[in-house]
């Protein structure tokens, strides 16, 4: 059985965005960076992986290239792209983007400028700092999650995005 993560496997992601009052649901479509549009932000993803690359003088650099097939172990690097596309600021933005499937999060891996992160365990029903975030095991007892649990990652923007304006927030995940 080939386990390497195809692109549609990885482009299998959904992000939900809440602005001024009004739920925007996101679908990322296989083969496009386009998202459904509704409301005021729009928002666009992006999955790469690093390529080491031998320039004319055998100088060895990394690059960014489009995660069209990866193999159990490597990394991919998610970016999330919102832009307001509406005519006024729009408030209170929120964008939570699951863990893709048969994939874990880096550790500390999530940024984004000007926004608070948070983690969820359960599936993406409630979130917390990485620091507060219990498993329950079988047996019953509580552990703290360590970053393999993640299931979710949620950015509040601290601010409004004004009309036109645009961020990004991003995170990497290793395939299992």
């Amino acid at each position: 059985m080939n386990k390497a993560m195809t692109r549609e496997k990885l482009m299998n992601s959904v992000a939900t965005t809440a602005s001024t009052g009004a739920l925007v649901v996101a679908v990322l479509l296989l083969g496009s960076n386009a998202l459904a549009q509704q409301g005021a932000i729009r928002l666009e993803h992006k999955a790469e992986q690093r390529e080491i690359v031998t320039d004319e003088n055998g100088i060895e650099q990394t690059r960014l290239v489009e995660a069209a097939r990866v193999l159990p172990g490597e990394e991919v690097l998610f970016t999330v792209t919102y832009t307001n596309v509406g005519d006024e600021a729009a408030e209170d933005v929120v964008i939570i983007n699951p863990v893709p499937e048969h994939m874990f999060y880096v550790n500390d891996s999530a940024t984004g400028e000007n926004t608070s992160i948070t983690f969820s365990v359960d599936g993406g029903k409630t979130f917390a700092a990485s620091q507060d975030l219990l498993i329950t095991d079988a047996l019953g007892e509580e552990r703290p999650a360590a970053a393999k649990d993640y299931s979710h990652i949620r950015w509040v923007i601290e601010s409004d995005v004004t009309a036109r304006g645009s961020g990004t927030v991003h995170f990497a995940a290793v395939v299992e």
